[in-house]
């Protein structure tokens, strides 16, 4: 599981807002600056089923599963679409004695359209799906802050 550490901003019916802070593994990440949860005001919704409210520190899961899944949805599904639809493209080309170069880019690129499009439509189902989504797994304490004494006192 994934795991990283945020700050409830706003609680909502089973779900919280929860602006992310920097981890360790952000150190030695080559998107330094670039990266959403660099960003101050980013938030992410979570499922809230501890009971976290707003101001807590918590500890937000995601299941590695789902997001290799996810990864493999918008980075790999479309290179295969476009690449067997190039190679369609040639085979029909060969077949019906049309240029192989331009059938194969029109097809390669329809099959990349097509893929986008079923990306967004699965994306959609995903979104509702319990698994897909990050949850709140743990109530972190509250940090002891440091006062110090007043002047007044010897």
């Amino acid at each position: 599981m994934a795991t990283e550490k945020g700050i409830v901003t706003k609680t909502g019916l089973g779900t919280a807002w929860v602006k992310t802070m920097q981890s360790e593994a952000c150190e030695g990440c080559s998107s330094c600056g670039t990266c959403n949860a660099q960003r101050p005001d980013s938030e992410v919704e979570v499922i809230n089923e501890v009971g976290a409210k707003v101001g807590d520190r918590i500890i937000i899961d995601f299941k590695t599963s789902a997001f290799l899944k996810v990864t493999f949805m918008l980075y790999i599904f479309p290179i295969i679409c476009l690449t067997m639809g190039a190679m369609l493209g040639l085979q029909f080309a060969e077949e019906y004695g049309y240029d192989p170069s331009a059938v194969s880019a029109l097809m390669g690129f329809a099959a990349f359209f097509v893929s986008v499009f079923i990306i967004r439509m699965a994306g959609r189902k995903m979104a509702t799906q319990k698994h897909y989504r990050p949850q709140i797994t743990k109530v972190l304490p509250p940090v002891a802050t440091f006062t110090p004494p007043s002047q007044c006192e010897v």
